[in-house]
């Protein structure tokens, strides 16, 4: 069938047959062209796709080759596991984006780790391309982004008119917050990264009652004004409790931070603030299970002063804080030129040194100085991997598929169809993906010449 051109159009297109039941994707094209409608396949060599759709007449084939990306619509699988390991893949070239893989870690040895996983089974990964491999004890995040506007709003009721979404991150164009609903369950840890140009001034809200608001009636205020840290807690039978309130190191020559606030609700649990790994304060003895507010905000505190936020997660916590003070640089390479043999991090901050010999329902038996040991992978933190990685090559075809959850991989293309995409990787080879697993697929993505169209021809600051 002869390809269709492209032109300046949105076009709506219907579902039938089996695709009946589906919302339609959303094609997106460089020059602006949106059609709406149900995929049939992409065939990565011939770089034509598939349309199922009776106002093209039914069964219509498209040009990829200036395709920036098509929405899915697809239901993901609960993941059913007491821990969940994340990999995160070396870049490719210069590159800055780094693919990640979630799964249940059943294999590791100085080759390969073997994740298990939903979406495409047992996924075998060259260690030598894997930059970090972290361990989570229950689910996987309840939100993990920003991968764009959708689902912010703002005071003003347009969020994209204050903040610039780029690149998984999103910087404030005035001092107009913006806010999304996310799950925080009885224990979570709420983390993120802030960036600023001038000096660190901004307000973080949680527990709040209200998105539409930047002052909201019910909630938690993290403010950070340049070397001053508070927490307020405004409750409807307890107004303004001052909570923390600190002198924090200077970080404005920093220009970014990674901030994490672990929460327990319970009146007997105990809460904390991070900053870059080093504890600022904790509380405890206060009940939140009466804050039902499920909004966060994040709120630029100065007029032409933009913050960037970026890597925000909200995700459960087994209530066990981390080590209180942060390990600096050197501090940790001098140790680790003490210490050999594989390192784990356990997630109360103790450190095993062994060999791994096997990993078996969820539990990892080590060799160590001073015997073999057991370690449930759920207590795992990270495992240390070597400092140095192989970068991963840019292969034409590639493709970049978004988890719904957050965070993508990187593909070389051979197929899609409207339940898997079939494709290569030099970090796992060949794997067959479930299409539920997916929110969303960049096409082109190493072209350069397509990058002010996918991205926005302004620069983030």
């Amino acid at each position: 069938m002869k390809a269709i051109p492209l032109f300046s159009a949105i076009l709506l297109i219907g579902t039938y047959g089996s695709f009946a039941d589906k919302e339609p994707s959303i094609l997106t094209f460089a020059d602006k062209t949106r059609i709406s409608g149900v995929p049939k396949a992409v065939d990565g060599k011939t770089n034509l796709l598939t349309l199922n759709s009776p106002s093209l007449q039914g069964e219509s084939t498209l040009k990829t080759n200036k395709l920036l990306e098509m929405t899915l619509n697809g239901d993901p699988k609960p993941f059913e596991s007491d821990h969940y390991a994340l990999a995160t893949i070396s870049n490719h070239h210069r590159d800055s984006h780094l693919d990640s893989i979630r799964g249940r870690l059943i294999h590791l040895d100085d080759k390969t780790i073997t994740l298990d996983t939903w979406y495409a089974g047992k996924l075998t990964l060259r260690r030598s391309m894997v930059r970090s491999l972290d361990i989570f004890n229950q689910s996987p995040s309840f939100y993990n982004g920003p991968n764009g506007p959708e689902g912010w709003v703002s005071s003003d009721g347009d969020p994209e008119k204050n903040w610039t979404f780029k690149n998984r991150s999103m910087i404030s164009k005035s001092r107009t917050g913006i806010a999304r609903q996310v799950e925080i369950p009885d224990r979570a840890k709420i983390s993120f990264t802030a960036e600023w140009k001038t000096s660190p001034y901004f307000r973080i809200l949680f527990y709040s009652n209200d998105g539409n608001q930047d002052f909201p009636g019910t909630g938690y205020a993290l403010n950070i004004n340049r070397t001053y840290l508070s927490l307020l807690r405004n409750a409807p039978n307890a107004r303004n409790t001052d909570v923390i309130s600190k002198q924090i190191r200077d970080i404005r020559q920093a220009e970014m931070a990674e901030f994490t606030i672990f929460l327990d609700r319970t009146k007997e649990g105990t809460s904390a603030v991070y900053i870059d790994k080093e504890q600022i304060g904790t509380w405890d003895g206060i009940d939140d299970t009466t804050l039902k507010g499920n909004w966060l905000h994040f709120i630029p505190q100065q007029n032409g002063n933009p913050i960037k936020f970026s890597k925000i997660s909200v995700a459960k916590w087994d209530g066990i804080l981390p080590p209180a003070s942060a390990i600096s640089e050197e501090e940790a390479s001098d140790e680790e030129e003490e210490l050999e043999g594989q390192k784990i991090h356990l997630a109360n901050g103790d450190i095993v040194l062994g060999n791994v010999l096997k990993i078996e329902n969820d539990m990892v038996f080590l060799g160590t100085s001073f015997g073999d040991v057991r370690v449930p992978v759920k207590r795992m933190r990270s495992v240390g991997l070597a400092k140095e990685t192989d970068e991963v090559r840019m292969e034409a075809g590639d493709i970049r598929a978004w988890f719904h959850e957050g965070g993508y991989i990187t593909i070389k293309l051979k197929s899609l169809d409207d339940k898997t995409i079939k494709g290569y990787s030099q970090v796992y080879g060949d794997a067959e993906f479930d299409l539920n697993a997916f929110s969303r697929v960049e096409f082109n993505i190493w072209r350069r010449e397509l990058d002010p169209a996918r991205y926005g021809a302004t620069s983030d600051w």
